[in-house]
């Protein structure tokens, strides 16, 4: 079996078990009662904050809330960041998850518009200087795209930001990129940022919000105050802990990238008409674990079952509903014509992917491809 659908989910590595282990059987103690055991576990919790906020280089007067992974973190950044608000103006990139394009369309008292993506996947600097007024309350721009891997210009969206609407707040996503592609917080501007734990070989069911004083968030669920009364509800302590022992596990010496390129070239030698969606994949311009590749002209859920059937598993770039095909609003939103955007897959690598891994993947799809392009639909 060969997994390279890491941006799905991860599997959860060693240390996170061990940690999320220890934490049910001998650290089982609520955070919130007053003896000594307990104590040692909100001790527990604050050290994964500490750590949260050394690898996003938050600075001094950041906070961390833990969530229950980043569809929640987004939802508290956006609803809970806004709900004082009463009109202005949202915008979020045309390359948003759900968790956020949702969010910021549900703001009923403010209007939400979309910041026009590149050819290669990234904002549109041109367009969203077009866009920033003074009424601009809220900006959200991903870190690294989950469909295409291209890496945002935070820092100078961040800079217009600060030259022409400077009170707007920016929230980032860094589902994709977190540990994954290096992030600092101070460094680019970013007032919030949420990130979540099975992308990066934690459990599921956790995640984080980071924020800086610029976004005073409300509460979206409301009871007994824990997580300083915006996230109410005992916190998941194994997860938690697991998340804290997979961010310091992270192997800090694995090329991914060498990887991906690796992956590409052995696609594109054996299979002559791959093309890659979004950025170089050598370019730092995309995140080093993402690969977006149109195989034309196979459809992308017919590939997808073939390689399954190898025990290949991969993801797609469109989606199939009730039969009928729908391009991923991401690469409509690049401009990608259709039997391109239909015939797009996504391979996402971790750490624990190797090279033989990369060719073998790549020989099984040219087994496939040969086959399968003499009876596609025209």
């Amino acid at each position: 079996m060969i997994y390279l659908d890491n941006s799905a989910t991860t599997r959860v590595c060693e240390a996170a078990v061990r940690a999320a282990t220890a934490c049910m059987t001998e650290g089982y103690y609520n955070p919130s009662a007053l003896y000594m055991p307990s104590m040692a576990v909100e001790k527990e919790m604050n050290a994964c904050r500490d750590t949260i906020l050394r690898a996003v280089d938050a600075g001094g007067d950041a906070r961390v809330v833990f969530t229950s992974g980043g569809t929640e973190a987004d939802n508290l950044a956006i609803l809970g960041g806004m709900e004082h608000m009463r009109g202005g103006r949202v915008l979020y990139s045309a390359g948003e998850h759900p968790a956020v394009r949702e969010a910021c369309e549900h703001l009923k008292n403010m209007d939400a518009q979309e910041i026009p993506l590149a050819a290669d996947g990234r904002v549109r600097l041109d367009r969203l200087e077009e866009l920033l007024t003074p009424d601009t309350k809220l900006i959200c721009v991903m870190q690294v795209n989950n469909e295409t891997g291209a890496v945002m210009p935070i820092a100078e969206i961040a800079r217009l930001r600060d030259r022409l609407c400077p009170e707007a707040v920016l929230h980032v996503d860094g589902v994709q990129g977190f540990l994954r592609v290096p992030f600092s917080m101070r460094e680019t501007g970013a007032d919030s940022y949420a990130l979540s734990g099975h992308k990066i070989h934690a459990p599921k069911g956790v995640g984080a919000l980071v924020y800086r004083p610029r976004l005073r968030p409300s509460p979206r669920q409301i009871g007994g105050g824990q997580e300083k009364a915006l996230r109410s509800g005992t916190e998941n302590t194994p997860g938690i802990a697991g998340l804290r022992a997979a961010i310091e596990a992270w192997p800090k010496d694995t090329d991914l990238r060498a990887l991906k390129c690796l992956l590409f070239s052995e696609l594109k030698a054996k299979i002559p008409d791959a093309v890659y969606n979004g950025p170089d994949p050598g370019s730092p311009d995309t995140a080093p674990h993402i690969l977006n590749v149109s195989l034309p002209p196979v459809r992308s859920e017919t590939m997808l079952y073939a390689l399954a059937g190898d025990g290949v598993y991969v993801g797609i770039g469109s989606a199939c509903s009730s039969h009928k095909q729908k391009v991923s609003r991401v690469l409509r939103a690049m401009g990608l014509s259709g039997l391109r955007a239909e015939s797009a897959l996504r391979f996402s690598l971790c750490p624990f992917n190797t090279e033989d891994e990369m060719r073998t993947a790549a020989a099984i799809a040219a087994k496939h491809y040969e086959l399968l392009k003499k009876y596609t639909r025209r």
